[in-house]
């Protein structure tokens, strides 16, 4: 891996990738590294992560079950991706499991094959926006494959930058803009048919997350706290709504943050308004790259996180 590519560790920092048992409320380390920094897992299956790390994609192999097995870098499998420019942490798994979907650094989205890598196909293409800057970010794909969910980073001729939400056709490239204003938006994905992201629309300078129903324009709020909260992301069966939640204040989703995993029911994102405070399963060194992209198994059991003490 170069050292040029991708985010490094600081002098004395570990990256570390743990499982955490949903039943249990325990979680298990599995992989760390004192020169290679890993973030956004995926879980391809019950035996393979997939991680971003160097600009580049790579699978990990789980230990067994029951075992104090930590891995290091020397375990990192990478994914070939011919034809990819370096890519950010913005990738999501295909519902096939045979194909991932990677935003390149260069603001396009490339689809590539798994988990034996090969060429990678384009699916966006940014100088159809032209001339405003267009980049595309990542977040979700729907469960029959039929679309993306994305966030859309655009720059005026005038120098004015917004980020959008937007369903992008995976056969063409085209985006459907389901949100076009000035308050920022950011790690969308879909819990079945609706979708979630984290906005500062309700609470400017404080994201807070919503979720939109199929067919209607206004999405409507989840959380209502002083705490920054980041990329949602629903279990498979619906149960679980897990978020990255920062201290009141910060600003965007910074690295190296003391930052907490949280847990709320599934059933607010479906429009159920209970009175429940969210559960706080990990308190971490992190932030950026802990669960940037969707990070549960398929069977909802058990989820996947990166954190950086150190």
């Amino acid at each position: 891996m170069s050292d040029t590519r991708g985010r490094q560790l600081r002098p004395g920092q570990r990256s570390r990738v743990h499982v955490y048992d949903v039943e249990a409320r325990s979680s298990r380390l599995v992989f760390e590294s004192g020169t290679v920094l890993v973030e956004a897992p995926n879980v391809l299956d019950e035996q393979t992560l997939v991680l971003n790390a160097g600009g580049d994609l790579w699978l990990l192999r789980l230990p067994e079950r029951g075992t104090d097995t930590v891995l290091d870098e020397t375990a990192l499998e990478r994914v070939p991706m011919h034809g990819v420019p370096e890519i950010n942490n913005d990738h999501v798994l295909d519902p096939s499991g045979q194909a991932v979907v990677v935003s390149g650094r260069d603001g396009e989205l490339y689809r590539v094959p798994l988990p034996a890598g090969g060429t990678g196909e384009r699916i966006t293409d940014t100088a159809a926006a032209l001339p405003v800057f267009r980049k595309f970010y990542l977040h979700g794909i729907a469960a029959d494959g039929s679309s993306l969910a994305a966030i859309v980073g655009e720059r005026t001729e005038d120098g004015v930058w917004t980020t959008d939400v937007a369903l992008v056709d995976p056969a063409t490239g085209h985006p459907t803009f389901l949100t076009r204003d000035e308050h920022p938006d950011d790690g969308v994905s879909f819990a079945g048919d609706q979708l979630v992201w984290n906005s500062e629309r309700f609470t400017p300078g404080t994201a807070q997350l919503v979720s939109l129903w199929p067919g209607a324009t206004d999405p409507v709020r989840i959380t209502n706290d002083d705490r920054v909260n980041w990329f949602p992301h629903v279990s498979p069966d619906g149960a679980h709504l897990l978020y990255l939640s920062y201290a009141p204040g910060v600003q965007g989703h910074p690295a190296d943050h003391r930052v907490e995993l949280r847990l709320l029911p599934g059933v607010l994102v479906r429009g159920a308004r209970i009175a429940v405070v969210p559960e706080t399963l990990v308190t971490l060194d992190g932030g950026q790259g802990t669960v940037n992209v969707p990070p549960w198994a398929p069977d909802s059991t058990w989820f996947a996180y990166c954190d950086y003490p150190g």
